[in-house]
């Protein structure tokens, strides 16, 4: 039994080491200054970034790839650093079009683990993913949307930006009717959005993956323009940089 389950509501979990705490175990200065989470993009532009998590997949990225440039569309794919290992050729093309991101090494919940394991899963992928395209990730997705402080920390020092998202592909809601997902994430989406989806797992996320070109088209009949997470956020920084200047 874990120490947490021992504690009731008004006991402190452990100040430092646990897997909420933001502080390093140690107590040592953190190599980082400050770091950044986001949700969405700025809402001032109907612009919407699409996310791909998890792979890369030798039967399931390709088809998202093909389905993004068919309808001239930028992505940002969150990997797993052992997937990119396994099958890091699929992406060899998508350098300069696509956005490739860090996903943790092994899809631990880091929710659950301390500021070494954080560590360890973050700069592995990065190490790895710089090592077999050439360019570090700037992104970092913590798998299942799970945050502790120490996951917060590692991917500060680590020089990441840590994404979640504001709409995602909810595949189980359509399950008896797989056309009603266009309609689902349309119906999420909102000027800014970064949208969820898988590039592998279980079989209902291929319910997305087969109508991906028919999401883009309601998207774009609905105004929106697609570009990667980065180039969202890059247009909230600017956004801020130039009303703080006014």
């Amino acid at each position: 039994m874990r120490l947490e389950e021992h504690l009731d509501e008004s006991t402190p979990l452990p100040f430092y080491g646990s897997p909420v705490s933001a502080i390093r175990p140690d107590r040592s200065p953190p190599s980082a200054a400050g770091g950044s989470v986001v949700w969405s993009g700025p809402g001032d532009q109907r612009r919407v970034a699409l996310t791909f998590d998890d792979g890369p997949h030798p039967e399931w990225t390709p088809r998202v790839l093909a389905a993004l440039a068919a309808e001239d569309v930028p992505a940002t794919f969150f990997c797993l650093g052992r997937n990119v290992r396994d099958h890091g050729d699929l992406h060899r093309d998508s350098l300069g079009r696509h956005e490739l991101a860090n996903h943790t090494f092994d899809h631990p919940d880091l929710g659950r683990h301390d500021w070494s394991r954080c560590r360890d899963e973050i700069e592995r992928t990065s190490r790895l993913m710089k090592e077999t395209y050439g360019v570090a990730p700037r992104l970092f997705r913590p798998p299942y949307g799970h945050l502790g402080g120490a996951t917060v920390l590692a991917a500060a020092e680590a020089g990441l930006t840590t994404v979640l998202w504001s709409a995602q592909a909810r595949e189980d809601l359509v399950a008896d009717r797989p056309d009603g997902i266009v309609d689902d994430v349309a119906s999420q989406v909102r000027p800014g959005s970064i949208v969820l989806a898988h590039d592998t797992g279980s079989q209902d996320r291929l319910v997305t993956i087969d109508r991906l070109p028919a999401i883009i088209r309601r998207l774009r009949d609905d105004g929106y323009r697609f570009v990667t997470v980065s180039d969202l956020v890059a247009a909230g920084s600017a956004s801020a940089t130039t009303a703080s200047h006014g």
